[in-house]
């Protein structure tokens, strides 16, 4: 009998259906979350998760389950060692998005530099005198901080390298890099005129920015984030914003998803917000798509996967 796998609609159809020719029995959704998972198929071996949480109360009621296999590449949405206690794998698709993530942090900067939120706006009201008025300023004019220099972070700087685009970088284990210059944590706040935040979500990293950094940075600086969204403060980010500390922020990710419609940054000329889609595009989800089916695959087929970010007791 075959064994079942629940993964989403869309990640069936961009692998033409891989999982379903090797031979198991798929059940799509389009967006697993356990509800919907044990309604289905609690006796299902895998599951490919999208962002939706799972408890750890779901092990004993999956009997059969060996992987949760994460399309993407943050994990904190499931607990990795308790997992591995049950004898489930958990894997992720390290650097599959990695392209177009950083493809959206470059077209962020564009915009905040160029002020797109507000002349968007204003040509919008008909006010086109005060939309031509705003003199936007050339990104290779600004000094890039990229925060964080994984699989994003480094294809952020090649691509702004590309362009001659200073860029300075922090990372708590500097590498070597010909795309820019690795400075320490305070010089980077103090310096760059546009920070950029590509950090996993860890204990240590919660909060990590905050008080002390907005007043660090240069009135007319601007921060990025496409992490996640406890790595700042936001109230801290919200009070900067407010009281001119910094000019702008764009943000894919906030400490509540989906975001409070009563959140003040979404009512800020000087803000970009978008719906954690950074790594929403085709090719980007293909490759996540292919990368967790093959991880499936490997686990139920008896083997340790290439991706594994546990290690299971079994």
């Amino acid at each position: 009998m075959a064994d079942k796998v629940i993964i989403p609609k869309i990640s069936d159809e961009l692998t033409d259906h891989y999982l379903s020719k090797k031979g198991y029995e798929v059940i799509t959704i389009d967006n697993p979350g356990q509800k919907d998972i044990l309604n289905l198929a609690p006796d299902a071996a895998a599951v490919m998760m999208v962002s939706k949480k799972i408890s750890n109360d779901i092990y004993r009621q999956m009997p059969n389950l060996k992987i949760l296999a994460r399309r993407g590449v943050g994990y904190d949405n499931i607990d990795v060692d308790f997992a591995a206690k049950q004898g489930v794998w958990v894997t992720n698709t390290p650097g599959a998005n990695a392209h177009s993530v950083a493809e959206m942090a470059l077209m962020n900067m564009l915009q905040l530099r160029r002020q797109f939120r507000l002349v968007d706006k204003l040509t919008r009201d008909d006010q086109w005198a005060g939309a031509y008025q705003l003199l936007g300023q050339d990104l290779t004019a600004a000094t890039i901080g990229i925060v964080g220099y994984g699989h994003v972070g480094q294809e952020l700087a090649r691509l702004l390298t590309a362009l001659g685009v200073k860029v300075i970088i922090y990372d708590r284990k500097q590498k070597s890099s010909p795309y820019g210059k690795f400075v320490s944590w305070q010089k980077m706040f103090e310096t760059a005129d546009i920070i950029s935040l590509h950090l996993a979500a860890v204990p240590e990293t919660r909060h990590i920015v905050g008080d002390r950094e907005f007043q660090w940075m240069k009135p007319e600086s601007a921060m990025i984030n496409l992490a996640r969204g406890q790595i700042i403060d936001e109230q801290s980010l919200i009070w900067a914003l407010q009281n001119k500390q910094i000019a702008g922020a764009a943000l894919d990710v906030f400490q509540q998803e989906p975001i409070d419609k009563t959140n003040p940054l979404l009512k800020m000329d000087n803000v970009i917000v978008t719906l954690h889609i950074g790594a929403n595009t085709q090719q980007a989800n293909q490759k996540m798509a292919m990368i967790a089916a093959k991880m499936i695959d490997t686990v139920l087929r008896g083997a340790a996967p290439k991706y594994a970010v546990n290690n299971p007791i079994i």
